[in-house]
């Protein structure tokens, strides 16, 4: 488990404002698959729900590395409904990864796509 990983976990945390990590939510299912990805542990994943840290910079992030991060934005954009202060908040970061508001929008359309074609009839 890296640094890099460890602050996007720790972002979708942040913005998802999730409390547990065994709820049944969108949210915390896109935070554990996340997480499983980047072979973060379970018990530290529970340690950072516990006490989420500071959100910080993003300037030393690769491009890939921006991506990444604000895919996994707009994925939990399309799968919960945020509060206003919430969303303002994404869309801070997603400039401060160098992504417009149109791009932003794109994204999650895409993301609201294709759950709407995922979702059992």
């Amino acid at each position: 488990m890296d640094i890099v990983s460890r602050k996007r976990i720790n972002l979708l945390i942040n913005l998802a404002g999730i409390t547990r990590v065994d709820s049944r939510g969108p949210d915390v299912k896109l935070i554990q698959r996340v997480a499983a990805e980047c072979d973060f542990p379970i018990r530290e994943l529970k340690e950072l729900v516990d006490s989420p840290e500071p959100i910080g910079s993003f300037g030393a992030l690769s491009q890939n590395q921006k991506e990444q991060y604000m895919f996994n934005i707009c994925e939990l954009m399309a799968l919960v409904e945020l509060s206003e202060y919430k969303k303002l908040l994404c869309h801070k970061v997603a400039h401060e990864l160098e992504y417009d508001n149109n791009e932003l929008t794109q994204i999650i359309h895409r993301f609201q796509r294709k759950i709407l074609v995922e979702k059992p009839a």
